[in-house]
């Protein structure tokens, strides 16, 4: 069976021009998304500091398929640049 491919086109949607209750509903999301930042931070730290790594190595943790995984990387991975948003009405 020969593979497709396709190329996902992703929007970041401006938020303030949502419906009230789809803005409610991603207020909550939101909220719960950063209580589990919050408890995945503290589990990497933890889990860092009883690691330790060398000076100038870094933990990185993945959590694909519902498992733990660690690896020590060089500690100068570049940030994550924000992109633009739209609004949901320019996307339909």
């Amino acid at each position: 069976m020969a593979k497709t491919t396709s190329t996902a086109n992703w929007q970041t949607i401006d938020v303030t021009t949502l419906p009230s209750p789809i803005a409610k509903q991603y207020a909550n999301y939101k909220a719960s998304y950063a209580e589990m930042k919050a408890e995945r931070k503290a589990l990497e730290d933890a889990l860092s500091a009883a690691i330790a790594p060398q000076v100038g190595k870094r933990c990185v943790f993945g959590y694909n398929f519902g498992k733990l995984s660690v690896a020590i990387v060089d500690d100068d991975a570049p940030k994550a640049k924000p992109s633009s948003a739209v609004s949901l009405a320019s996307l339909r």
